[in-house]
């Protein structure tokens, strides 16, 4: 008996996927068995039950996708929720710049969710973002601030938490939906980074009702690379670039050396300057 359902986690080969509300845990069939990168978390796919008793199951075919990530590998994705830490890991601007970046090029929407906004005031530090459009929302796992609204931007949505090490992601999953029960750690004092917790990718939803939508743990990481996007691409990903690239004399400007750049020109008013230093690192 075949039927359409969604990976919604993937541990040594087999995987589960939920179908019609009942979790199988699937081997994929041999043709998908060394192509570990097709089989992304909220992939839609189709099994056949092999035991309705065991709930287990082949899983034989994936369907279409509307988009992707690599890193984290997760498919058909709403949103993406790019979380940082005020402190405890330090603001790491440079890596939510990539990860911003890498989001747009896939032309996934994007929230950049502040936590542990109790720890320290967030002063200028995402004041370039802001000025750029980017919708910020600012939350405490450990306080319950800022969840509500965090909730309501989650709604009806498949959201991909992701985010360096140690910002608190599985801590605001769980302060989100507290039967979750997901494992949480502690900042690495030697490192002054956080430690890997989540060890997989995997989908939950935020409540029983399935408006409330579905969250994505990822496992978190300290560097992220984004020399695979073509430099003519580059400016285009920049969200504040986008209004001023129109302008320029070239229009294969890459906003770097060209004379009459409408970018560079706008560096220090509607361009923050280390937005821009940091397009330059990038290209």
């Amino acid at each position: 008996m075949d039927k359409h359902g969604i990976i919604i986690k993937g541990v040594g080969g087999a995987y589960t996927i939920l179908a019609d509300g009942i979790r199988y845990v699937c081997n994929p069939r041999g043709v998908f068995r060394n192509r570990s990168n097709t089989l992304l978390i909220a992939a839609a796919v189709i099994i056949s039950v092999t035991d309705a008793d065991k709930q287990t199951g082949t899983l034989h075919t994936i369907k279409p996708r509307k988009n992707e990530l690599r890193r984290p590998p997760v498919a058909n994705i709403d949103q993406v929720i790019i979380t940082v830490a005020t402190a405890q890991p330090d603001f790491n601007a440079g890596l939510l710049d990539r990860f911003l970046v890498l989001v747009a090029y896939e032309d996934i929407p994007v929230l950049i969710c502040v936590n542990k906004s109790d720890i320290t005031v967030c002063g200028s530090s995402f004041a370039p973002y802001i000025n750029a459009g980017y919708p910020l929302v600012y939350t405490s796992a450990a306080e319950s601030n800022g969840l509500s609204e965090l909730r309501r931007l989650m709604a009806g949505k498949t959201n991909v938490f992701a985010g360096p090490s140690g910002v608190g992601k599985s801590s605001l999953i769980n302060a989100l939906a507290p039967k979750l029960e997901l494992a949480t750690g502690e900042l690495s004092v030697k490192l002054g980074r956080g430690k890997h917790t989540t060890r997989h990718s995997e989908i939950f939803p935020l409540s029983d009702d399935p408006r409330d939508g579905l969250c994505v743990d990822t496992p978190g990481f300290t560097s992220l690379d984004a020399t695979t996007i073509p430099k003519n691409k580059l400016g285009s990903l920049f969200l504040e670039f986008e209004q001023f690239a129109s302008q320029c004399r070239f229009a294969n400007c890459l906003h770097h050396h060209e004379r009459d750049c409408a970018v560079k020109a706008q560096v220090g008013n509607e361009i923050h300057p280390l937005r821009y230093e940091s397009y330059v690192k990038m290209l």
